[in-house]
């Protein structure tokens, strides 16, 4: 699948039931927050199905199901939480 949706890309990413994860998707604006779209477009998998899009990026983000210190240190986590919670919230009970 080419060029999947954010919808696809949230809704597949909510499979993993972290919500930091969610969370920075949700922030990912390419600049301050380098999501779903950046890490496809890097390894080059725009043809590649939508999860393995996104398991591309988890793993990218996570080490041992965990968000990596690098990542967790750039994050606000808080605000995120204040902006984007309720629409993660979303996500997670589907």
């Amino acid at each position: 699948m080419s060029n999947p949706t954010d919808e696809e890309l949230l809704t597949e990413l909510a499979t993993y039931q972290n919500r930091k994860l969610l969370l920075w998707q949700l922030a990912a604006d390419g600049r301050t927050f380098c999501g779903i779209q950046f890490i496809v477009q890097e390894r080059d998998l725009q043809a590649a199905p939508v999860d393995e899009q996104v398991q591309a990026f988890v793993d990218d983000m996570l080490s041992d199901g965990e968000v990596r210190p690098e990542y967790d240190s750039m994050a606000d986590w808080d605000a995120l939480e204040a902006k984007y919670g309720d629409t993660a919230n979303q996500y997670l009970q589907t």
